[in-house]
């Protein structure tokens, strides 16, 4: 098995609309945000998803000239996923003003046996259905994730439990996290969402940092808080927790060979992620993401763990 990261998810043109400004029909996604992410820490991964016949063909060129492995991209006759998002103030909070499903709605993905040989297989925003779908073609991966969405817990609540047995972490946020488990506690949330299946829980608490839980072998519960960058003026919120994920997987990829990170990887892997999280803000889109080289998170990730004592 190869140290690969499998990363699964949207691949979309967005109108971002913030208090800071907007922005229109730029490539975004899921998928986009955890695999640009991904890449700054990992050279091993891989992009599965797809888009339609009009998809500008210079963003499948950026994404490759800035490591995104895009061969595995299938473009099949329609339109591509599209979604127009907008922010209040307090960007916590946002409206789906559209959302066109395209070709993402009917494609169904059937991974050759290479993409089947990862190490990490990352099973992003997408519906619950079509996550599960890609990760039990994945079953002999060391490591499974998957997001989650309020919506999505609300109206595929079988779904989600079936997901939720078959991953060794599940991400929320925690609104997504307090509607799944019926409390307006997320603590509370974090320990429900362990008891649904899977070993590891984050739930990500926007600008105020996120919490990872762990179910150890003997049953004990440990949580591990993180807090946030501090951002003083965040342009635009749209894929941070996708750059999270991305970036917690990129990272794992140097920490599972053919076992499971120890637990001082994950909280690494977890400030890491926080502070790409935080970079993915601070202009809109992609942008920083596409900008943002190694050296430059390696600085940031010395100056997080200054600032935090993480070690």
């Amino acid at each position: 098995m190869s140290n690969k990261a499998l990363i699964y998810g949207t691949i979309a043109i967005d109108t971002l609309i913030t208090p800071a400004g907007r922005a229109n029909s730029v490539l975004g996604g899921s998928g986009i945000y955890a695999s640009l992410a991904a890449r700054l820490l990992t050279d091993d991964m891989s992009l599965v998803g797809v888009v339609g016949t009009d998809f500008p063909a210079e963003y499948g060129l950026a994404m490759a000239a800035r490591g995104v492995d895009m061969q595995h991209v299938a473009q099949v006759e329609g339109k591509t996923f599209a979604w127009t998002g907008k922010y209040e103030d307090d960007m916590n909070n946002r409206t789906t003003v559209s959302t066109i499903e395209g070709v993402q709605e009917h494609w169904r993905m059937q991974l050759s046996d290479e993409l089947k040989d990862c190490a990490i297989a990352v099973a992003t925003n997408v519906t619950p259905p079509l996550q599960y779908r890609m990760l039990e073609q994945c079953e002999k991966a060391c490591f499974r994730m998957a997001d989650f969405m309020k919506s999505w817990i609300i109206r595929e609540r079988e779904y989600t439990h079936k997901l939720l047995s078959k991953v060794d972490l599940a991400l929320m946020n925690d609104e997504e996290a307090r509607e799944f488990a019926g409390t307006d506690d997320s603590l509370e949330a974090g320990y429900k969402i362990l008891e649904a299946g899977p070993r590891y829980a984050i739930v990500k608490h926007g600008s105020a940092g996120s919490t990872l839980f762990h179910r150890t072998a003997g049953g004990d519960v440990r949580l591990f808080r993180c807090p946030a960058w501090p951002l003083l003026h965040p342009a635009d919120p749209t894929g941070a927790g996708d750059s999270y994920m991305g970036a917690l997987a990129g990272y794992l990829t140097h920490c599972v060979n053919a076992g499971n990170p120890a637990w001082e990887d994950m909280k690494t892997g977890v400030a890491i992620a926080t502070v790409v999280a935080a970079a993915t803000c601070e202009k809109f889109g992609t942008v920083s993401l596409f900008s943002l080289r190694r050296e430059e998170l390696a600085e940031r990730i010395a100056a997080f763990r200054a600032m935090t004592t993480w070690q």
